[in-house]
This record gives C-alpha cells, sequence and structure tokens, in this order.
C-alpha cells in the first residue's frame, strides 16, 4: 500500500501543478462554451487572459497605444474565427497565434512602407521582403500540415517567436521537459519529410 500511494503521489508531480492544470480546464470549458455562441464565456475568457496577452504583447512593440490595438484586434479575430478553434488544443496557444501574427503582420507591414519611402539606399527592397516572407509563410504551412498540433505550437512558439523553453511551456500550458520532447520530435519529423535547400 506505501509504494502504491508513493507511485501516487510521483505521478501527481510528474503532471504539474493542480492549479496550472485546473485553469486549462476551466479556460477549455469556458472556450467551448463560447464556440457554440455563448457571448458570457467568450467575455470571461477575454478577462482571465488580457493582462497575460497585454504583457507578451507589449514584449515585442513597447508601445502602450499599439499594445491596447493589438490586444483588441487579438480578441475581435479570436471571435470571429471561434468556429475554427479545436478544443483538443489549449486555448491559450490558439489565441496566442492569433496575436502573434497580428504582431508579425504589423511589423511586417510597417518594414514594407519604411523601404518604400527610403530613398533607395538600401539592400532590402519590397519585393525582398514580400520573396522571403513567402518563402518563410511556405515553410511554415508545410511543417503546419506534416506536424501534430503541440508539436507544431511548440515549435512555432519557440522559433517562429523566439521564446526560451520555459515561456514556451507556459504558454502551452505544459512542461519544459513535455515542450523538449515536442521540439524533438518535431524536428525529427521535418528533417525526414522537408528537403534541404542549401544555398551555399
Amino acid at each position: 500500500m506505501a509504494s502504491s500511494t508513493q507511485c501516487q503521489a510521483d505521478s501527481s508531480r510528474e503532471f504539474g501543478p493542480t492549479e496550472r492544470d485546473t485553469a486549462r480546464a476551466e479556460e477549455l470549458a469556458l472556450a467551448i462554451a463560447a464556440k457554440k455562441g455563448c457571448m458570457e464565456s467568450f467575455e470571461q475568457l477575454v478577462a482571465r487572459l488580457e493582462g497575460r496577452l497585454y504583457a507578451f504583447l507589449y514584449q515585442k512593440t513597447s508601445n502602450h497605444h499599439l499594445t491596447q490595438d493589438l490586444l483588441q484586434s487579438t480578441f475581435v479575430s479570436a471571435y470571429r474565427k471561434l468556429h475554427r478553434y479545436n478544443p483538443q488544443y489549449a486555448f491559450t496557444t490558439w489565441i496566442y497565434t492569433i496575436a502573434s501574427r497580428l504582431a508579425i503582420n504589423h511589423f511586417r507591414r510597417k518594414r514594407l512602407l519604411e523601404s518604400e519611402h527610403a530613398d533607395g539606399v538600401t539592400h532590402t527592397t519590397p519585393s525582398s521582403e514580400l520573396i522571403a516572407s513567402e518563402k518563410a509563410e511556405s515553410v511554415w504551412s508545410r511543417a503546419r500540415a506534416l506536424l501534430t498540433g503541440n508539436q507544431f505550437a511548440a515549435l512555432w512558439h519557440f522559433y517562429g517567436e523566439d521564446r526560451n523553453l520555459a515561456e514556451t511551456a507556459d504558454v502551452m500550458n505544459k512542461s519544459v521537459g513535455s515542450v523538449k520532447v515536442l521540439l524533438h520530435r518535431a524536428r525529427l519529423k521535418l528533417a525526414e519529410l522537408l528537403p534541404t535547400n542549401d544555398t551555399h
């Protein structure tokens, strides 16, 4: 009996803090209800996540007003796309991805405008920016098709968003060990299935 109790204790430690699991379950329940049309559930999700999302976006922008704009756009976009949300995955991963893309698109447009208004003495042109972004988007599109949802999310947060392991684990509501495994499997799968294009 003692060994059984010990196993249960070890198992509970292995699966991480109960608070995180509870929060994730609550957010999942709210997301499912919101997907079914419950506005109150979506408003509760906004209240729970806006602080964390604001901090996440502010790290990218360092601008309060821009962060507020992106935050509002994130929630509007999430509400419009709720029908696409897959409850098999954490709602936080899904909405952080939306926020990330909005921020990336904002700065991409800004760089293109700056290039267009430059005096021409620049190595980067709007066309080269677009070609580079299209290649990057192509790689991510192929990765999304090849990987599981969690593998892609780990890869995106770690490489696409330049987060460290701890930050990636926090966003995905997983342990650092789980994220390491996901990244390892994702890299192996991509190495096997994606052709290498060496330009050197």
